[in-house]
């Protein structure tokens, strides 16, 4: 649409109604933008999530090739890294599909791998400590042994 433009005024006018267009089609365009982006990533952030659980093969032949272990690596944690995954795909996930079996045994073997008998100690001392003081505060004090006199009575015919 053509407009007519008689004089400077209606010039300026019109410049100023182009650049306000102008504004409001690049912000539209920022946001369809931005909601196109997001909808791209989505499925990438969720393969590089997937793929962050899979072991880079390099890394896993340097690791055959070594005798180094890691404190990780001890007998509690290689149990639980095969147990785990047993145990969840065969009682938790039993009629689950193909594709969630695979990823909670990936995840699980993950979580396996944080275990290990000095972290399961420290939790298990902790328990204990705690329930010591909740018990300890709920009973009534007891008398120590020294507290009780256990020898001859004044009264008796030693005296």
């Amino acid at each position: 649409m053509k407009n007519n433009i008689s004089n400077i005024e209606e010039l300026q006018a019109e410049i100023v109604r182009l650049k306000a267009i102008k504004m409001q089609q690049e912000a539209y365009l920022e946001h369809q933008f931005g909601i196109l982006k997001n909808k791209v990533s989505k499925p990438i952030h969720f393969f590089q999530r997937i793929s962050g659980f899979i072991p880079n093969p390099s890394t896993l032949l340097n690791k055959i090739g070594s005798n180094q272990q890691s404190y990780h690596d001890d007998w509690l944690t290689k149990g639980l890294r095969i147990g785990l995954p047993f145990l969840v795909n065969r009682v938790f996930f039993r009629k689950a599909g193909y594709f969630k079996r695979i990823l909670m045994g990936l995840l699980s073997s993950q979580v396996a791998g944080l275990v290990n008998k000095e972290r399961l100690a420290e939790t298990i001392e902790s328990i204990t400590s705690w329930i010591r003081k909740s018990t300890k505060k709920s009973t009534p004090s007891r008398r120590s042994r020294k507290e009780y006199n256990f020898g001859i009575p004044p009264d008796s015919e030693t005296y």
